[in-house]
């Protein structure tokens, strides 16, 4: 398990997600925090050699377990993303500039949200 130094030299040495990232990781955070171990399913292809997931699941933020239920001529596998503790860990050091970031506000509101 990555300690709060561990991650603070990686983020020196490789620098931080990107904003989209670091909130994607932050919402399948709170996911598993409200509902214990809940992961969140995509379509395995959308995963594998992303520009957003690839880097994270690269650098042990995210992980994930792959399923299929179909024929083999019809195969769709499944990516269930789980946060690993580093990400969480992640998630808590950078929490607070990460919700600023984030487009919904607690309440599901679209902050900055245009004049009318």
């Amino acid at each position: 398990m990555a300690t709060e130094a561990e991650i603070r030299a990686e983020v020196e040495e490789l620098g931080r997600l990107t904003t989209d990232q670091e909130v994607i990781l932050y919402n399948i955070c709170l996911r598993q925090d409200e509902l214990g171990r809940e992961q969140t399913n995509i379509l395995l292809d959308k995963v594998l050699g992303s520009e957003i997931y690839q880097p994270m699941i690269d650098r042990e933020l995210l992980t994930y377990e792959v399923f299929n239920h179909g024929k083999k001529s019809q195969a769709h596998p499944i990516a269930s993303l789980y946060v690993t503790l580093k990400g969480i860990r992640y998630c808590i050091m950078f929490g607070e500039e990460i919700m600023a970031a984030r487009p919904y506000d607690v309440s599901g509101r679209l902050r900055n949200k245009p004049e009318e």
